[in-house]
């Protein structure tokens, strides 16, 4: 396998710079003098750019060159990250976060496409293992990182200084652009533009909505808007299905999403991420305001989760050749039992302080961390399996889009529990609660990849492990 660590690199800073919205937003109203729903808008333009814009990047990787892309994208990151951290008011703050999530959602299709098509077999599976936990800790690192950064007592540093560490990772891996090889693209047949427009849009609309609603008590127009984005992504897919029946250019072939494996692991992703959004987001708002700890606190409180995530995410092939197919559905039932302990010394832990809390978060957290990563790791290689490699690409894209719209759902729908219910009920017993919705979405996941692991097990090729059937996929469709 080729040199891919500016792609690993890349893939973290994608992650990192939207995780760094959440440990960022307790302190944007006091600074900016920004309310509740003016906060949102910083959140959602990053989201709703990002979330919009990852499968016509990803297809334009494919056509153009992902390399190309992926330089192109690094380069904005940068920029709008300085942008950002400029900002000498709220409104240029939101602009600059809708520019920075277009950047974003240039590079992260590709770092995916290029880590799928650099070998196969046991090299590929060693490249979505590094690819997992280095998104996957970019995402936790935002909040570590961030939280250390807004803390240090010099000058542009609080939430200007977090912001600005975007950039770090984007031009650590330009350094390294040109060591990749430079794949041959698909030239053929014309880019679907309109296709591309009747996908953001709706997505927009979509995540706009969603990311807007609980921060403004939901008025109409966050109801319009999350119809709109509905009902414009049914008509996006009649309008591919027709298109590609006539022989057109497609954005997204359905042809393409036929393989059951795909389908049910982009489900599993909505699970995933929902769940993990809510907590990221949870977590920032319960401890900095809820048990009132500093950002550096907060961010030091999740120490124990974020090593536990990337160990396991680097030895994630020989846990999945410990536990095979079952792999999903064990880490599954360890993150909701994980979930289910910790919601139970909040709501029994209410009113012993935040030493307490923190205490026992750092040994539930180990747990925590490594069943996620475990559940991260096999999925991201089932859904990029499911496709051959000349859409890799487009496969980039629509596990990147399931995964931050999924993160944008969670922190708008069951994120916005524990702000709700703490008058009512205190805020460790209001973030216990938020806790057994994600119990329930972690549950369904097990569902799934129980279900995944039966079609597995159907169609797993003569002689071959069904726990092995996402590579043999692969290698049949290359």
């Amino acid at each position: 396998m080729q040199r891919t660590w500016p792609v690993l690199v890349a893939a973290f800073g994608a992650t990192y710079t939207f995780s760094i919205g959440n440990v960022t937003a307790p302190r944007l109203g006091p600074d900016l003098g920004a309310d509740r729903g003016e906060v949102a808008l910083v959140l959602a333009g990053f989201a709703v750019t990002f979330a919009a814009g990852l499968i016509p990047a990803g297809r334009l990787g494919d056509r153009y060159g992902r390399r190309r892309l992926l330089a192109l994208g690094l380069v904005a990151v940068a920029l709008t990250s300085a942008l950002a951290a400029a900002a000498p008011g709220l409104w240029w703050l939101v602009a600059a976060r809708v520019l920075q999530g277009a950047a974003s959602a240039i590079v992260m299709p590709q770092t995916l496409a290029i880590i799928q098509t650099s070998g196969s077999g046991a090299t590929q599976a060693r490249g979505v293992a590094a690819f997992t936990a280095s998104s996957g800790v970019g995402t936790v690192a935002g909040q570590v990182a961030g939280g250390l950064v807004m803390g240090l007592s010099l000058p542009w540093a609080g939430w200007r200084g977090a912001v600005l560490t975007s950039a770090i990772p984007a031009v650590v891996a330009l350094l390294g652009v040109r060591r990749l090889r430079a794949a041959p693209p698909d030239g053929t047949g014309r880019p679907d533009l309109g296709g591309a427009l009747r996908a953001a849009i709706p997505l927009l609309a979509l995540v706009a909505g969603l990311s807007l609603g609980p921060a403004t008590d939901w008025p109409w127009w966050t109801l319009a808007l999350v119809a709109f984005g509905l009902l414009g992504l049914w008509g996006f897919w009649r309008n591919q299905r027709r298109r590609e029946s006539a022989g057109c250019p497609v954005l997204v072939a359905p042809s393409s999403l036929r393989p059951p494996a795909l389908r049910i692991g982009l489900s599993m992703t909505v699970l995933l991420f929902a769940g993990y959004g809510a907590f990221s987001y949870e977590y920032s708002m319960f401890t900095q305001v809820g048990l009132g700890l500093t950002p550096v606190g907060s961010g030091l409180g999740l120490a124990a989760f974020a090593g536990a995530f990337v160990l396991a995410g680097l030895r994630m092939p020989r846990i999945t050749a410990r536990f095979g197919d079952r792999t999903m559905e064990v880490a599954a039932g360890l993150l909701a039992a994980g979930l289910v302990v910790l919601g139970l010394a909040s709501w029994f832990g209410q009113g012993k302080g935040a030493a307490v809390w923190i205490g026992c978060f750092q040994v539930i957290g180990l747990l925590l961390g490594a069943a996620q990563a475990s559940q991260y790791g096999p999925l991201v290689a089932t859904v990029m399996a499911a496709v051959p490699d000349r859409v890799a690409g487009l496969a980039g894209g629509l596990f990147t889009t399931a995964q931050q719209a999924s993160l944008a759902l969670g922190i708008a729908t069951i994120g916005a529990i524990p702000g709700t219910l703490a008058v009512s009920l205190g805020w460790e017993r209001a973030f216990a609660a938020g806790l057994g919705v994600q119990v329930v979405t972690t549950v369904l996941f097990w569902a799934l990849a129980g279900r995944l692991r039966g079609y597995d097990a159907r169609h797993a090729p003569d002689g071959n492990d069904p726990s092995t059937t996402s590579l043999s996929l692969s290698e049949n469709n290359q």
